[in-house]
């Protein structure tokens, strides 16, 4: 296959292409649905196919293609190369950064290969799952889901890169939901890692699920939180959402070049507190965002994009590095052969600080503690978000008390940034699936517990 897709770059400089990158890919995947006890759908499949990227004069041209003979190929070839032409006459053009070349070959240590395993095994997984939270209470409704991956892909590019990857990755999910006299509640717990299907021995899906159908069940007795301004201590899983939704999204280069990043121009600036150091590191293996290469063949990395408060990088790819003159990050990342790589993070997270939790809210008379993510919205654009916890506590005098339900923080990034008084020694980091331009990629983002002044919460007044 590798000769394949070298004759393909050979064709396509033939062509008169300054630059060609061809991507295959065969991928193994199964996703499974259980509710109630019952299954929704269990769906295997096997793809594979070739993407291409061809760059003449600066303009880039796409094609995509599931035939693999040089038929085919010559003919997706063609599409690229003549969309390239055309773009070439766009006022903004493309110049790529330089990248170092690699000839390598790397995969995910797998024990149990995905492909290898019956559907009936792995949906026993959820089963068992679905069993353990409806086993807390006749009221318990759960949703749960599994989703599994194995990828062999080769990039090709005419600056001399040639890569075998073979990554392996499963995801697990479970909702839980509790009804009483009209009111529900829900909790929501995830958990995925790369490797094969021996990595659901680690994921504790009956204990995990049995927790979220508790914690459900527990907020039905939680009183709806207040509204107005507080000092808000957030726990790992809703630091990772601030760091990823709020801050990352506007770290990434092509949203800074397009003018849609609060960060613009901010190289250097102080955009937060001391206490904020903002990391995105692909390099963490068995994390569920990282990589060895990302799908320019540029090598993976960490990256420090706050450090003390102080804005140090952006995430890029060869042409915004190239267009900006910034180093080359390694965050170029496509979700298939389908689409084109574009700027992604990988495990996104703020960096754990020197204080204990106890410390975080002794000081706090009257303040919310907040956990786990449960969404929201963000215009990274014009610096304002909104999220959702899962769970909450009034602080008192320095201690935990009643639990509140229907939490809601907002509030400007940078604003937010800048109020963050306090960072513990603790952390946690949760996966999750990111969405742009039409494309899904896996993630993670965590951090520590942190302590921010003057949040907005939404609640009754």
């Amino acid at each position: 296959m590798k000769d394949l897709l070298k004759w393909i770059v050979d064709e396509g400089l033939t062509e008169g292409a300054d630059y060609v990158e061809v991507r295959y890919q065969k991928f193994y995947s199964t996703e499974i649905e259980v509710r109630d006890g019952k299954v929704i759908s269990a769906t295997p499949g096997i793809e594979r196919g070739i993407a291409i990227r061809a760059l003449f004069k600066g303009g880039w041209g796409f094609s995509t293609t599931n035939d693999i003979s040089k038929e085919g190929l010559r003919s997706a070839l063609k599409i690229a190369v003549k969309m390239a032409r055309q773009a070439s006459t766009d006022t903004e053009l493309v110049t790529l950064a330089p990248a170092t070349v690699v000839v390598d070959e790397v995969e995910v240590p797998v024990k149990e290969p995905l492909e290898e395993v019956p559907i009936d095994e792995k949906i026993k997984v959820l089963l068992e799952a679905d069993k353990s939270a409806r086993g807390v209470a006749p009221s318990i409704k759960a949703t749960s889901n599994y989703w599994d991956y194995a990828e062999e892909k080769l990039i090709c590019t005419s600056d001399g890169t040639e890569l075998e990857i073979k990554n392996s990755w499963v995801f697990f999910g479970i909702w839980a939901y509790a009804s009483e006299a009209g009111l529900i509640q829900s909790y929501r717990d995830r958990f995925a890692m790369l490797g094969g299907f021996e990595v659901t021995e680690k994921m504790d899906v009956q204990g995990r699920s049995k927790r979220a159908a508790e914690k459900a069940l527990k907020l039905l007795k939680a009183k709806p939180a207040p509204g107005g301004k507080f000092t808000v201590v957030i726990d790992g899983v809703l630091a990772g959402l601030l760091a990823h939704e709020a801050i990352g999204h506007a770290s990434e280069a092509d949203s800074v070049l397009r003018g849609i990043s609060v960060l613009r121009g901010k190289l250097g600036k102080t955009v937060g507190s001391k206490y904020v150091t903002l990391i995105d590191d692909a390099t963490v293996m068995g994390r569920f965002g990282s990589d060895f290469y990302d799908d320019e063949g540029v090598r993976a990395q960490r990256k420090v994009l706050i450090q003390n408060g102080v804005l140090k990088g952006y995430l890029t790819n060869r042409e915004t590095a190239g267009k900006m003159n910034l180093p080359l990050t390694g965050n170029a990342r496509a979700q298939d052969y389908r689409h084109p790589p574009i700027v992604r993070m990988t495990n996104t997270f703020f960096q754990p600080g020197d204080m204990t939790f106890e410390e975080l809210i002794e000081d706090i008379k009257y303040g919310i503690y907040a956990k786990g993510g449960r969404g929201g919205q963000v215009s990274p654009a014009e610096g304002v978000f909104q999220f959702g916890a899962q769970e909450a506590y009034l602080i008192r005098n320095g201690e935990l008390t009643e639990q509140l339900r229907d939490f809601s923080m907002s509030g400007f990034i940078l604003e937010t940034l800048k109020n963050v008084t306090g960072v513990a020694k603790d952390f946690d980091i949760y996966p999750s699936f990111c969405g742009k331009a039409g494309q899904i990629m896996r993630n993670t983002c965590g951090g520590p517990h942190m302590r921010i002044e003057n949040i907005i919460v939404g609640g009754r007044a």
